[in-house]
């Protein structure tokens, strides 16, 4: 109950702020890299009337101001030796670079060309270009935007579940113990005090239900449906 009220809290907050969105990119993924329905559907490059943000297939949104000393500044498209493109950086102030977008993953299918031509027309950005000397590996280090596509389906969906615990535990586990110890308590008293054993064991059992089903459908929906590969498209359906 406590994380209905919450989301319902965050919608009503969110609704209040509603920006512009000038341009929404979806990921046209080259073959062979694993995309799945989850990921085409989540996930997305949106650009606002003051921000660019990147979201994660797990609801995870990077917001990066267009304007303002702190602002995202340019585009780079990096290509290998070979002159193929391998992604995009995007660089702040003093050449920064606050997020990469593999090309193979954003931009190297069929409707890939396109998803790059709109996303330079509606940030607005310096678009350049570079080329990478030898055999250099990019990106080098951690950098936001190589981790997107999950390697497993269950990887998939412990991302898109509701957001662990500070210490790091899934909320629907200590949610999960917390009903399970009142069911225990609520049996170890039922002698000595019957009508609040009762309650104790009612509503530790309607809170086991309250987790288990909508972690049931959440595994079953991404078992059945989220995380199976993206259909291939025929030529026909590409150029609608």
């Amino acid at each position: 109950m406590a994380r209905l009220v919450l989301r319902l809290w965050t919608r009503l907050r969110r609704g209040r702020h509603d920006p512009v969105v000038r341009e929404r990119v979806r990921p046209g993924s080259a073959r062979g890299v694993g995309e799945t329905v989850r990921f085409r559907r989540d996930t997305e490059i949106r650009v606002q009337d003051r921000d660019l943000v990147l979201r994660d297939l797990g609801g995870q949104e990077y917001w990066f101001a267009l304007s303002g000393p702190h602002a995202v500044t340019s585009l780079v498209r990096v290509e290998d030796h070979a002159g193929r493109p391998v992604g995009v950086e995007l660089r702040g102030p003093g050449e920064q670079m606050r997020a990469v977008f593999p090309w193979d993953l954003w931009f190297g299918g069929g409707e890939g060309a396109e998803g790059w031509s709109r996303l330079r027309r509606a940030a607005g950005l310096t678009v350049s270009e570079r080329r990478l000397g030898g055999k250099g590996a990019w990106p080098r280090g951690p950098v936001l935007g190589t981790g997107l596509l999950p390697g497993s389906g269950g990887e998939a969906r412990r991302m898109a579940r509701f957001p662990g615990t500070v210490a790091g535990v899934s909320s629907t586990a200590v949610m999960a113990f917390g009903s399970f110890f009142s069911v225990t308590q609520g049996l170890r008293i039922t002698d000595a005090h019957p009508g609040a054993a009762a309650a104790a064991v009612l509503m530790g059992v309607l809170g086991l239900v309250l987790q288990a089903v909508p972690y049931a459908i959440h595994q079953l929906r991404g078992r059945l449906l989220l995380d199976r590969p993206v259909p291939e498209r025929t030529s026909r359906e590409a150029t609608r």
